[in-house]
């Protein structure tokens, strides 16, 4: 029997879950193991927040699950069975005591979309403190950001007299790319964060961000602009890019200050 034929669990269920949580080796969750015996489904969900090592362990244990499948076990057998064997020394391990019930697949889903304390930690890990210049730069570009600037007018497009057609493309300054190039020194561009996953940033109702969402933001803007031009352009004219570089520097000065106030 070829791996397509082999017996897999159903992939849906619409009634309640049984559901263990995977972590990494740093205790961070990266998904969920889930099982429904009355319909003979198992399967994964993954934390779109979690770290890129997601998606490879997420395979691994759907084969495990696939493998206990072919074994013969109901769901919830195959669930107690891989968390008897997790190793907490792996890449993943079941989190012990974690055994929990969800009302329904799509709640669990949504428990997988909230974003932890974990989460953020792990993204403010990836902002380089060593590096002021760069930290200066940014604090200087934004200070020197226009209205002009935020502005951002586009090339010509549409059909040309000689039947050509162009393609429009924004036209950032010299300042705005300086701010854009500031982000990326501080390690606020990261691909610790995983944008495609995740909602696209928006500015909330009071104008500020937190650092962590600062760096998702970056991230998202930034990376976005490299597969649809105006991402950028969005993000300057809404005032969502001054809000990232604002919470960045108002981040850096409050634990810079702490450092240098520690004997």
């Amino acid at each position: 029997m070829s791996r397509a034929d082999a017996p897999r669990y159903r992939s849906t269920t619409d009634g309640p879950v049984h559901f263990l949580a995977v972590a990494n080796a740093r205790g961070e969750e990266m998904g969920y193991l889930w099982a429904d015996d009355e319909v003979d489904a198992a399967g994964w969900c993954l934390r779109p927040a979690g770290d890129r090592a997601r998606f490879g362990e997420g395979l691994a244990w759907s084969a495990k699950l696939a493998e206990a499948k072919a074994r013969g076990l109901v769901p919830t057998a195959a669930l107690a069975e891989l968390a008897r064997g997790s190793d907490p020394r792996c890449v993943s391990h079941v989190v012990p005591g974690s055994l929990a019930t969800a009302p329904s697949l799509g709640a669990l889903t949504a428990l997988a979309q909230v974003v932890t304390e974990a989460d953020d930690r792990r993204l403010l890990a990836q902002l380089d403190l060593g590096n002021t210049g760069a930290w200066r730069e940014l604090g200087e570009a934004l200070a020197a950001l226009t209205d002009e600037d935020r502005d951002v007018r586009w090339s010509a497009s549409g059909r040309q007299p000689d039947g050509t057609r162009l393609m429009g493309y924004p036209i950032h300054s010299e300042r705005l790319r300086r701010l854009v190039g500031a982000l990326a020194a501080v390690g606020a561009v990261t691909p610790a964060y995983l944008w495609q996953d995740n909602p696209p940033p928006a500015l909330p109702a009071g104008g500020r961000l937190g650092p962590a969402d600062a760096v998702r933001a970056a991230t998202a803007v930034v990376r976005g602009e490299r597969f649809c031009d105006g991402t950028i352009a969005q993000a300057v004219g809404t005032g969502l890019l001054d809000a990232v570089a604002e919470s960045l520097c108002a981040w850096y000065a409050a634990v810079d200050g702490r450092s240098r106030e520690d004997p």
